[in-house]
């Protein structure tokens, strides 16, 4: 253990820090990744979930509520528009993202306190939501071009960077999702429950000023001049660049099959197969072990076969999962636990790999048009993915069936449709990486 910590030393030194520029900006970015995984835990996945179903949202209601976000996601096409009329954008950014949190957190924590009507809920809870996302779809492109810049240029320094945030904030989240998860089963079933859900979120936003309070400490570069950018341009400029499409076609398809059961898996989870917080946050909880143990053999992978085929090889091995995920009813209970696992080791990959994929062919100087073309680009797919999942879950929506001698729910046809993309994916991945790849990775990818 000693020996590691001393090896790890030096490389947490090299990329974070504190008296150089760059390093910084990498270091306080560590630092928001850290206190974001923190807040994370309470206001997304398995407690915003339980937080939906103690208001009386159904698991209809939940799927609409969940793609309401990328609706509102789809006015950063006019970020570019927006931002370049200010010379330094980062108070604007950061009050943006405040504005935000307390939308998602606050209003819609206090907002069934004042409205008691289950379907008034509903209407307001979209209403809140779809102002937070989309005046935040302004602005958000911009924070991802601010420290896009403190990103590292060679692969190697970029790997650990991308590996060193993701191991810090899975821990952080970890921690915190299994302590909070066991907290909430003991009070299981009482109003107490339904408390902790609530203080938790209004601890959240606490957490969320303490983000932007460092992430305001991060140095910010002049912006290229854009004021001659029109508004096709946001389409126009980036579809020129051909390589950089075709990662976007990429993230765009995985944004489509990532949301087909987005919101909807949870509540499976918690109300047709009857597993507690607890249970389901110690598979989450799992990711941060198994980053450990396998992070080195992927990162081996992504040196070896590029960040494109190695999340292709990601796509495949998933499809043997997702079929038995398929087919996992009350009396299956028990593949629950090593098919998450296993899945857990496949996503160490999937997160090396694709959080590399905007960044590949990402021009130097001002890439707003790129991010906002991607930022369109995904949510809109996100939604479509939504739109086609819960027209998925509406056919029976809690009323089980039978299939081939299982209990399946039409939840569960949504990993069915997600098995059929992986395979798409998977191969084109797999045997077209080269056409993602720029020259220069293809050339290091090969000598290796």
């Amino acid at each position: 253990m000693r020996r590691f910590i001393m090896n790890l030393l030096p490389q947490l030194k090299d990329i974070y820090s504190p008296g150089e520029v760059n390093s910084r900006g990498r270091l306080i970015s560590l630092i928001s990744s850290l206190v974001t995984s923190f807040y994370n835990v309470f206001i997304t996945g398995i407690f915003y979930t339980g937080f939906l179903s103690m208001y009386g949202i159904s698991i209809t209601g939940v799927g609409i509520v969940s793609f309401i976000p990328y609706i509102g996601s789809l006015f950063s096409l006019f970020s570019p528009f927006v931002l370049k009329r200010f010379a330094k954008r980062k108070t604007v950014m950061l009050s943006s993202k405040l504005c935000f949190y307390f939308l998602f957190i606050v209003a819609t924590t206090l907002m069934p306190t004042f409205v008691t009507d289950g379907q008034a809920r509903l209407y307001w809870l979209i209403g809140i939501l779809f102002v937070a996302y989309a005046q935040y779809a302004l602005f958000s492109p911009g924070i991802t071009v601010w420290f896009y810049n403190f990103y590292p240029k060679e692969n190697e320094r970029r790997t650990r960077y991308i590996y060193f945030n993701q191991l810090f904030s899975s821990v952080m989240s970890s921690l915190v999702l299994l302590v909070s998860g066991v907290i909430t089963d003991a009070v299981s079933g009482s109003s107490h429950q339904n408390t902790i859900i609530l203080v938790l979120r209004y601890f959240a936003f606490f957490l969320v000023m303490i983000d932007v309070g460092a992430q305001s400490r991060a140095t910010e570069y002049p912006y290229p001049d854009n004021r001659s950018m029109r508004l096709k341009d946001v389409f126009t400029v980036p579809v020129k660049n051909r390589k950089f499409m075709m990662c976007m076609l990429l993230m765009f398809f995985w944004n489509f099959i990532c949301n087909l059961n987005n919101g909807t898996w949870n509540y499976h989870l918690l109300n047709h197969m009857g597993f507690g917080y607890t249970v389901i946050n110690l598979m989450s909880v799992s990711y941060t072990v198994l980053l450990l143990v396998f992070s080195k053999t992927w990162r081996k992978l992504l040196r070896r076969f590029s960040w494109v085929k190695t999340f292709g090889i990601c796509c495949l091995l998933s499809m043997p999962v997702d079929l038995m995920m398929f087919m996992m009813d009350r009396h299956l209970r028990g593949l629950y636990v090593p098919l998450s696992l296993w899945q857990n080791v496949i996503n160490v990959g999937y997160n090396l790999s694709y959080a590399n994929i905007l960044y590949m062919n990402l021009p130097d100087g001002d890439s707003t048009s790129y991010i906002a073309f991607y930022s369109v680009g995904a949510n809109l797919c996100a939604f479509i993915g939504m739109i086609t999942g819960v027209s998925i879950v509406n056919l029976r929506s809690d009323t089980p069936f039978m299939f081939l001698g299982f209990e399946i729910y039409t939840v569960q046809l949504t990993v069915l449709v997600h098995v059929v993309c992986l395979l798409i994916m998977g191969l084109m991945c797999y045997f077209m990486w080269r056409r993602f790849t720029s020259e220069s990775e293809i050339q290091l990818v090969e000598v290796t």
